[in-house]
């Protein structure tokens, strides 16, 4: 027999298998580490699927109003990210779907006193609609 062949007989045996053959180490641990990218990568595809960003125009007209809206509708259940454009009377809000809404965010602007409305085009089609 060569000297990278092993025979076991574990019928009748608890033993723990010594791997010996360097080869062998380098094969394992590839497979575990393409197994790990695998289940990170589609951990991370499943978190993009429940979070989706949304442009609102918003009521807003001055700095303190930008500042209501970012103190207060960032404690919103399921907000990862507030941008405020007062200038453009824009607030772009990035969620997890899973804990919030469209819907809830525009009522939670309205508890502010504030109206909002879901804005269909990106920022820049918004800018040329305006002039």
């Amino acid at each position: 027999m060569g000297s990278d062949q092993k025979i076991v007989n574990l019928q009748h045996s608890n033993k723990t298998i010594k791997i010996n053959n360097m080869k062998t180490k380098i094969w394992i641990v590839a497979v575990i580490a393409l197994i790990m990218i695998s289940l990170a990568a589609e951990a991370q595809s499943k978190k993009n699927e429940n979070t989706k960003t949304v442009t609102f125009e918003v009521s807003m007209t001055c700095q303190n109003c930008q500042r209501t809206i970012e103190k207060n509708i960032a404690w919103e259940k399921g907000m990862k990210d507030i941008k405020v454009d007062l200038e453009m009377k824009l607030v772009t809000l990035t969620f997890d779907t899973r804990k919030t809404s469209e819907e809830k965010l525009i009522e939670a602007f309205e508890n502010l006193g504030y109206t909002a409305e879901a804005v269909q085009n990106n920022q820049n089609e918004k800018n040329v609609n305006k002039q």
